[in-house]
């Protein structure tokens, strides 16, 4: 990699108008809370740190006062340190500033990460104007994963590239301005780069940078200093921007591609040759002339499926008409996309964001999963959010808002329903305002308060 000196001297005056805010995913060692707040006080001077027991705290960070709070969906003692919108400057000295505290006193591990908030203070530099096609077919990525390599197919960071339409088109030459025009941003944050906040006012407006991360990311110091550089360069590159033959040219080479994938599925015969291990049934039936009848009414269900994971070997796919849902039956998957509403039987499962789906004898392993039903089923140092589940096994999760009638070992339980067969371990972290994250103490009456919730 080119020295800063050498790449990005001649840039400046594009650098020096960025503001950017930092969020540090990281754990600590064997230091108290209100020590590791003297310490980061001391170290930040003059800027504030406020520390706080609430995982997601309404306080809001400036380019005085940061925050420190848990973030619990790595685990009980993961933290996650934030700061205000700062100065190009200032939040150079502060990044390296805050990985050397991580260095001293904490570590981190292949579910931590550092996010970059980026914005302008320049009214030339308006993220309403920003060409979204342009900065995705520019980033590169694949200079990103060389130095960060475990965050290539990473669910909590995905390719910004899959945003780009091509299930529409027949043909790869489709003008750029076509495809920008129709272009539709997820509301799903999971990407490499969240879009999600910049349509919102110019003080609150910014595009969320989330490639970066993995064990021993704080040691990194020149390569996130190379990367916050390049990641404000691109997007002022693309603010008030139109496309050149370049843009062009690699649209149309990601076109060509992928809608060539798309449509050599378009057919049952395709789709037996490309999968010899799959079984695809239809309703329980793997009848020749019954599948192929529902092919083309499942097609563009089981092409997602497909695009949503590594691989698929030596499974079951069966499509019930009556519910119109898709079984997958004895797979052993890894996810690679956000999936919602599938249903999945005794499949071994890594990885992956999990939406309105159903799990029976399954097993899963450091995934999210989301308003779901779970049952019979062992499941391990994932996050479980707004889930029914039942006779099941939690290992090491991080539970919330959902209903449990089920054993947990060890891990965070924050809120839901216990159900007539539930168990928790001793081990299991219970947050309240009793035994709260820090292990911080309480007088008598804010004890007696956080009891009665915890029983409510």
């Amino acid at each position: 990699m080119r020295k800063y000196s050498d790449k990005f001297i001649h840039q400046y005056n594009k650098l020096k108008i960025a503001k950017i805010g930092f969020e540090f995913e990281f754990y600590l060692n064997d230091l108290s809370f209100y020590k590791t707040l003297e310490i980061l006080n001391q170290e930040l001077s003059p800027c504030k740190v406020h520390g706080f027991r609430t995982y997601h705290s309404d306080f809001k960070p400036d380019e005085k006062n940061f925050k420190l709070e848990p973030d619990l969906s790595g685990g009980s003692n993961m933290v996650e340190f934030i700061t205000g919108p700062l100065d190009y400057n200032d939040a150079k000295y502060y990044l390296v500033k805050i990985l050397k505290f991580i260095q001293n006193y904490g570590y981190t591990n292949e579910k931590s990460s550092i996010h970059f908030n980026i914005s302008f203070n320049s009214e030339e530099r308006d993220l309403n104007d920003l060409n979204i096609l342009k900065l995705i077919l520019n980033t590169n990525e694949e200079e990103i994963y060389r130095y960060f390599p475990n965050r290539k197919d990473s669910i909590y960071a995905k390719s910004v590239k899959s945003i780009i339409p091509y299930k529409e088109y027949d043909f790869f030459n489709v003008s750029i301005d076509t495809i920008s025009n129709n272009m539709k941003l997820p509301n799903d944050k999971y990407y490499g780069i969240n879009f999600t906040h910049i349509n919102k006012s110019k003080k609150n407006q910014r595009v969320e940078y989330r490639y970066i991360g993995g064990k021993d990311y704080e040691k990194n110091i020149g390569n996130l200093v190379y990367f916050m550089d390049r990641f404000i360069l691109d997007l002022h590159n693309s603010v008030d921007a139109t496309f050149d033959q370049k843009d062009s040219d690699y649209l149309e080479e990601y076109l060509e591609e992928n809608i060539e994938k798309y449509k050599s599925f378009s057919k049952f015969e395709n789709f037996l040759v490309e999968f010899p291990d799959v079984e695809l049934q239809v309703d329980q039936t793997s009848a020749y002339e019954i599948v192929d009848a529902y092919f083309t009414k499942i097609y563009s269900k089981l092409y997602n499926l497909i695009d949503s994971f590594d691989s698929l070997n030596e499974c079951i796919i069966n499509y019930v008409t009556e519910t119109q849902t898709i079984e997958v039956i004895d797979a052993s998957l890894r996810s690679l996309k956000s999936v919602q509403r599938l249903e999945f039987i005794n499949c071994i499962i890594l990885d992956g964001v999990y939406e309105a789906c159903n799990f029976y004898a399954c097993e899963i392993d450091n995934s999210q999963i989301l308003t779901s039903k779970i049952s019979n089923s062992e499941i391990n140092d994932s996050k479980i959010l707004s889930c029914n589940v039942e006779t099941s096994g939690l290992n090491n999760c991080y539970f919330m808002n959902g209903f449990l009638n089920a054993d947990m070992f060890g891990g965070i339980f924050r809120s839901g329903e216990l159900g007539p067969f539930a168990s928790i371990s001793p081990e299991t972290k219970i947050v309240t305002l009793t035994d709260n994250f820090f292990d911080t103490k309480f007088d008598d009456g804010e004890k007696d308060k956080g009891l009665k919730m915890f029983k409510k």
